[in-house]
């Protein structure tokens, strides 16, 4: 008869802040050295990523005032009118846009600074853009903050040796970050498109920044809870392995829909379940029988074993978070640029008295190192209507 014991392996910290990062001796034997310690770099990243952003922001939409006028005179006192009646203590700025079937409407804002020297369309561009570029921040500190506490969990539990905790977290993961690398791709590619086209007329604006917020708001808002009753979501969410599958088409280093299996298969109540309590499988020598152990804290008696088992959900847990990780830190760095570029293309980074993650206080000087981080002066960088929203390379000063 066999006796296991049921000791945990302690989650140990090295570092203040730094959550289970290092694991035990079994642990490290049972992932492997080099996947022990590419699992827990990558972790270590996105936490770090996370805890050096900032950790608040909020937002602004503005929206659309319908107004009774005909022409631009009637449709500026009308909308001052409005705002008058309602805040007439607050200090205004607005705009009012005509339409191709002749109505009227006004944007108007607190929060913006007061810029007579602006024209029509460049306040036109400002309220269209200035919301996109609150949103954009907004979503890309949510999706890191969300890769950075699941990876966080998926090396704590494995260090726990908690697998079936680990694979959630990390199949979460894995699923955020296709999704993100995805929209990411498409967010950026409008914006290239839009902005390379050189100066925007109104209508292009309004048609821009509608299509572009409407997206955002899918990402933040969409969700599938109520289908199953018949009260579909207004926004319903994407089908999750339209995402994998379009990651795994990408992906040459690893079998991604071979770890999402797996972690699928790990919670739920089937194979890859059962396998994370699974110590030892053996039959005796004249092959009437086989032996299977399993144990509620698995790790000391399969270390005992030898390993006799491979644990192929931890492998799946720790792998997928090392890919995820990577994915979620390219796409995070291209919305960061997407966002800069809008809010320097369009001036608006320093617009906005509601301070916000990506605003600043004051606009660069032509001379200033441009706040995008391209090593080039602000005057020599390509942040202007008509030049490519890629990324340039760097360049000297």
């Amino acid at each position: 008869m066999h006796s296991f014991g049921n000791s945990l392996p302690g989650c140990v910290s090295t570092a203040e802040g730094e959550g289970c990062m290092s694991f035990e001796e079994r642990v490290v034997r049972a992932l492997g050295k080099q996947r022990a310690d590419r699992v827990r770099a990558a972790a270590r990243q996105l936490m770090t990523l996370a805890d050096h952003d900032a950790q608040s922001t909020q937002a602004v939409v503005h929206i659309n005032v319908p107004l009774h006028a005909h022409n631009a005179h009637e449709a500026t006192t009308e909308l001052a009118n409005l705002l008058n009646a309602a805040a007439p203590d607050e200090t205004w700025t607005f705009v009012t846009i005509s339409h191709p079937d002749g109505t009227w409407t006004g944007k108007a804002s607190p929060f913006m600074q007061d810029t007579s020297r602006l024209g029509s369309r460049d306040w036109i561009a400002h309220f269209a853009l200035s919301d996109l570029h609150m949103r954009l921040a907004a979503w890309r500190l949510t999706q890191l903050w969300r890769a950075a506490e699941l990876a966080e969990q998926t090396v704590e539990s494995l260090g726990c040796w908690r697998l079936l905790v680990a694979a959630a977290c990390s199949r979460s993961l894995l699923e955020g970050a296709a999704a993100l690398t995805h929209e990411t791709t498409l967010l950026h590619q409008a914006w290239d498109t839009f902005k390379q086209a050189g100066p925007p007329t109104t209508a292009s604006l309004t048609q821009f920044s509608a299509d572009l917020n409407n997206r955002l708001a899918k990402l933040q808002y969409a969700s599938r809870v109520g289908q199953s009753s018949g009260r579909p979501p207004v926004l319903q969410s994407t089908n999750v392995m339209t995402y994998i599958n379009k990651l795994a088409k990408n992906t040459t280093t690893v079998d991604v829909l071979d770890l999402y299996e797996w972690l699928c298969d790990a919670v739920h109540p089937s194979f890859g379940s059962a396998t994370t309590y699974t110590v030892l499988r053996a039959s005796d020598r004249p092959k009437t029988h086989a032996i299977e152990q399993y144990a509620r804290h698995p790790l000391q008696p399969l270390a005992a074993s030898g390993y006799a088992v491979q644990p192929t959900v931890a492998h799946a847990a720790a792998d997928a978070l090392v890919l995820a990780a990577e994915v979620v830190h390219n796409s995070l760095s291209l919305v960061k640029w997407t966002m800069d570029d809008i809010g320097l293309t369009a001036e608006i980074q320093s617009l906005n008295r509601l301070p916000y993650a990506g605003s600043s206080d004051q606009p660069p000087q032509r001379s200033d190192p441009c706040p995008c981080g391209s090593g080039r002066k602000y005057k020599r960088c390509v942040h202007r209507w008509g030049q490519p929203g890629t990324p340039p390379p760097a360049a000297e000063q």
